[in-house]
């Protein structure tokens, strides 16, 4: 096996771990809520917590703190991409459902794809093209979409948070594959932590809960599992590019869907168990398509 294959198997099965911990992270933000905290807030606390855990442990892991000059402002502006889709996703909620903006943010594999096939000016492929809708179509089905009025602003919002998310990984792809995947993070939450706190300073919505263990474990708890993701998720594009692992973290609502059943007391449906059903078959499919297009070891 080739050290290409290598490399991007292993990004795909950090992607998984990505998924699995957004996932947890998107369960257990609502006991944050309870406690006091507003979103703008903990999107904040986890910026500030993501880059807390990175300066602490890049040293002790002997990875670089610092990226060469010529990266620093790819890392910086991956970052605002990311920033900027995260409060656009989080302004759709006041306009549209949760489950309907969900899925319009997951149109961002696609778009990701599509960015990349047009940098490199290559034709996507069928497959290439269907599996991201298909996922899309699953993600649908296993949230559950229902007749509502929709609201253009909530609409706007969320797509611009598919485009942000979608930029983000695109310029890592393409700009920083070379460079220390847990670095780059260190640079892209530096970022948010800059972003967010502007907007949390301009709409003066800094809200959070009495300074005790009680109040502060839920928020303490999501941004443990926000910065494993995040750094998993970075760490996935540098080894297997920003198309796969875009790909693969369709299987984020899923996770939640199936988390939200075993904690939450959420209802399971045909339609759910058919859409988590579609969103892994495209998934896979995808894998098994990119592994017969890698690149093959020169034969000696």
């Amino acid at each position: 096996m080739s050290v290409f294959l290598d490399r991007a198997r292993l990004g795909v099965i950090i992607a998984l771990i990505s998924a699995l911990t957004l996932a947890i992270n998107d369960v257990s933000v609502p006991f944050s809520y309870e406690r006091g905290f507003n979103p703008p807030t903990v999107v904040l606390i986890r910026y500030l917590f993501l880059v807390l855990a990175l300066a602490i442990l890049l040293p002790l892991m002997n990875h670089p703190l610092r990226l060469p000059a010529g990266a620093v402002g790819h890392a910086m502006g991956s970052g605002v991409c990311a920033s900027l889709g995260t409060l656009g996703l989080l302004g759709s909620f006041a306009y549209i459902p949760v489950s309907l903006a969900v899925v319009v943010l997951y149109i961002f594999p696609f778009l990701t794809a599509l960015m990349e096939a047009i940098y490199r000016r290559q034709v996507p492929t069928p497959i290439e093209l269907a599996c991201p809708l298909v996922a899309l179509l699953g993600i649908g089905m296993a949230i559950g979409l229902e007749p509502q009025a929709l609201d253009p602003r909530g609409l706007l919002l969320a797509a611009l948070s598919a485009v942000g998310y979608a930029a983000s990984f695109f310029w890592n792809s393409i700009a920083l594959r070379d460079h220390d995947g847990t670095t780059v993070t260190f640079y892209i939450a530096s970022a948010g932590v800059i972003i967010v706190s502007a907007y949390v300073f301009t709409i003066h919505g800094f809200a959070s809960a009495p300074f005790s263990l009680d109040g502060w474990l839920p928020v303490l708890f999501t941004s443990l599992f926000f910065t494993i993701a995040c750094v998993c998720m970075f760490k996935s594009v540098e080894l297997s590019g920003g198309p796969t692992a875009a790909m693969v973290l369709n299987l984020e609502p899923i996770f939640v869907v199936l988390l939200a059943g075993l904690f939450l007391a959420e209802s399971w449906t045909w339609s759910r168990v058919l859409g988590c059903l579609l969103v892994v078959a495209a998934v896979i499919t995808a894998e098994i398509w990119r592994t017969t297009r890698a690149p093959k070891p020169a034969l000696t």
